[in-house]
């Protein structure tokens, strides 16, 4: 049976997981992430999407950036006149003439306002203030462009790393659930399956998430953040564990042989 067939068979069928147990552990390893690379795949791709739509915006808002420079902790404009971007979420001020009041920001949810010797940022209506001096560097326009145009540059190696960083974590946090659940079997063994050892109730365990596993990544694209999710996904895994553990044969007990008696001579 391939590791399509498996991962099919393990949605819904705990006697086909119960054929499992005595499995190569390197088999069931590699369906681990096999499993978890088919439930990363959506939510990376729209992820992904959603990243690439971040960086064309940044992209964007870069480009349209005016002409100043800071220097000696001072800000310039060739035209001293203001600028102000108000179409996105964010709204970007530069303002060496000082002709925006401090006290407009507060209209704006999110605002950076660049004035002449300070920028001001304003959050969800917390607001702090930085003076240039204190970052002790000079700075224009054209590089602040060349630096964002570098890194939007190598957005899709940054989406990548993340989107493997992801996979990974999210793996290694599964192999730590099915050890765990391999432990909960131990429990549920006894009467049932009492001849399994750890390592078999293990292989199990990494098949029996497979329904729970799929089943809740699909909610969690449809409904982010569903209640008690993650006590409903171990009840779920617990279940088919225990179905799979009830679906073992019984080990068959040695025969006896009859005792033949006979008259005496």
């Amino acid at each position: 049976m391939n590791i399509f067939q498996q991962f099919a068979k393990s949605l819904y069928s705990p006697e086909t997981i119960a054929k499992f147990r005595f499995q190569k552990i390197g088999k069931t390893i590699g369906y681990v992430f096999f499993l978890m690379l088919i439930v990363t795949i959506p939510p990376s791709i729209i992820f992904g999407m959603t990243l690439n739509s971040f960086f064309d915006s940044a992209e964007n808002f870069v480009e349209d950036l005016p002409e100043f420079e800071i220097q000696n902790g001072v800000l310039s404009t060739p035209d001293n006149e203001t600028y102000i971007d108000d179409t996105g979420e964010l709204v970007f001020i530069v303002d060496a003439a000082g002709n925006v009041d401090r006290s407009e920001l507060a209209q704006y949810t999110n605002v950076v306002a660049l004035y002449e010797t300070e920028v001001v940022a304003n959050f969800g209506g917390t607001s702090e203030q930085v003076r240039y001096q204190e970052f002790g560097a000079n700075l224009t326009s054209d590089e602040i462009q060349g630096f964002a145009s570098s890194i939007i540059g190598l957005s899709p190696l940054f989406i990548g790393v993340f989107i493997i960083g992801i996979y990974l974590f999210t793996t290694a946090l599964k192999f730590i659930g099915v050890s765990f659940l391999a432990l909960i079997g131990l429990l549920l063994k006894k009467n049932v399956a009492d001849q399994l050892a750890y390592r078999q109730l293990w292989r199990l365990a990494a098949y029996a998430v497979t329904l729970p596993t799929v089943v809740f990544a699909i909610i969690d694209l449809i409904v982010p953040q569903l209640p008690f999710s993650f006590g409903l996904y171990w009840i779920v895994a617990i279940v088919m564990m225990n179905l799979a553990l009830k679906a073992v044969p019984k080990p068959k007990q040695p025969s006896v042989d009859p005792i033949e008696t006979g008259n005496p001579s």
